[in-house]
């Protein structure tokens, strides 16, 4: 929850208004930006082709933008107790003995591929049997797993409704990173 809400956080930095955030049903979150958001070119070239490329360059650039942030929101809690509550050796959680977030949380950009599905909303992830389920960005604080249970979901939200998204509201982000 941590990364993801600074994730969202640098996201917002950059003027982006509609986001996506959705629980993944097992370990973590999906936050997704509107196709519709970025500008329709960018250096010349078309946005549609950029794809999956400009997308891992984004993630690289949030993950950098956030590296420091997010090892001081983790740092709170010792290398031994990290270590401990993600079943790694102590040493594996340090480079150039300087603690890496990463090595705790990662930004994964698996799913920006063309050859990756994107689990539906609403759908039971068949590893934990939770529901990926949508969730506005009021409620990631508080949220937990057991909300995810198949009983305790109702269809409330909608994910990546293009109702209000600006056109080119992603453009900064995209120049930038």
């Amino acid at each position: 929850k941590v990364a993801t809400l600074l994730v969202i956080e640098a996201i917002r930095f950059h003027n982006i208004k509609t986001i996506g955030i959705k629980y993944s049903g097992n370990n973590g979150f999906h936050i997704a930006i509107p196709f519709k958001a970025f500008p329709n070119k960018v250096n010349n070239l078309d946005t549609k082709t950029l794809f999956p490329d400009g997308l891992r360059v984004i993630a690289s650039y949030i993950k950098e933008v956030i590296k420091d942030h997010l090892a001081s929101k983790l740092i709170i809690y010792s290398i031994e107790t990290l270590a401990k509550n993600t079943s790694q050796k102590k040493e594996d959680l340090l480079k150039n003995s300087i603690f890496d977030p990463f090595s705790v949380v990662d930004i994964d950009a698996v799913l920006i591929s063309s050859r990756h599905l994107f689990r539906a909303p609403y759908s039971i992830n068949e590893k934990s049997g939770l529901v990926s389920i949508p969730l506005r960005e009021e409620d990631l604080v508080n949220f937990n797993k057991e909300s995810a249970r198949p009983d305790n979901v109702r269809a409330q939200l909608t994910f990546l409704s293009n109702i209000d998204v600006e056109p080119g509201e992603a453009k900064q982000l995209i120049i930038q990173a």
